[in-house]
């Protein structure tokens, strides 16, 4: 469920059923020339719904704000870059507030994966849980964290996140203006060519098992929450 599209009834019926906010964290960041710039953002948004239907708690709207993008690491533009004080900043506040408003657990679900980006938002996290005055339990995960073991390790616009996309938002991939022959790093790709690799079948899969497997997650925060109180 959309937090955005709840009745103030509805959240306090989350708080107490199911005190849970997933969080997507993504970028506006080029793609490769088949995918639009929203993509990691909107990947993990589309998830994160999922999820919070699953398990009846609520999704936040996408976080696009991301560091270590491409513009900065290969000169691509249709890319908006931030500063890492902004980034870790923005989750700090988004962290309080929701416990301010109740829950219990947040799991930041991050589908843009710069490493100095990550360390913020795991610096975040750390911080966060370290400090007595917080109770709510806090977790960053990539979206591919949990499933690994089924392949998908991360990738920039390959088989992985262009078959995710391509999964939920059909309409917004257009495999025809991949460039076979062009070397994958030239198109701002990284990981198994897409346009071989990638299918929505491949994407549907993958997505369950990401929901199914963060779903269970929360519940195993939820629960550890639940006990310390």
């Amino acid at each position: 469920m959309k937090m955005e599209l709840l009745l103030p009834h509805q959240i306090d019926e989350v708080l107490e059923r199911c005190p849970v906010a997933i969080l997507p964290w993504g970028a506006l960041e080029w793609h490769g020339h088949h995918l639009a710039v929203g993509q990691d953002a909107l990947k993990v948004s589309a998830l994160a719904d999922a999820i919070a239907d699953k398990l009846g708690c609520v999704s936040l709207p996408p976080v696009y704000v991301g560091h270590g993008t491409m513009k900065p690491h290969a000169g691509f533009k249709k890319t908006l870059e931030f500063r890492l004080a902004t980034v870790e900043a923005l989750l700090t506040e988004h962290l309080e507030q929701l416990e301010d408003e109740g829950f219990q657990v947040c799991i930041v679900l991050a589908g843009h994966y710069g490493g100095i980006h990550m360390a913020g938002l795991h610096h975040v996290e750390a911080t966060y849980m370290q400090e007595r005055a917080h109770e709510m339990k806090v977790e960053v995960l990539t979206d591919f964290d949990l499933v690994k073991d089924l392949g998908y390790q991360g990738d920039h616009a390959g088989k992985w996140e262009s078959s995710i996309f391509w999964h939920y938002y059909p309409d917004y991939v257009d495999m025809g203006r991949f460039r076979q022959g062009v070397p994958l790093r030239e198109q701002g790709v990284g990981g198994e060519n897409p346009y071989e690799t990638a299918s929505r079948e491949v994407g549907r899969t993958i997505a369950e098992a990401i929901v199914e497997r963060t779903a269970q997650r929360a519940l195993d925060l939820l629960a550890e929450a639940k006990h310390a109180t």
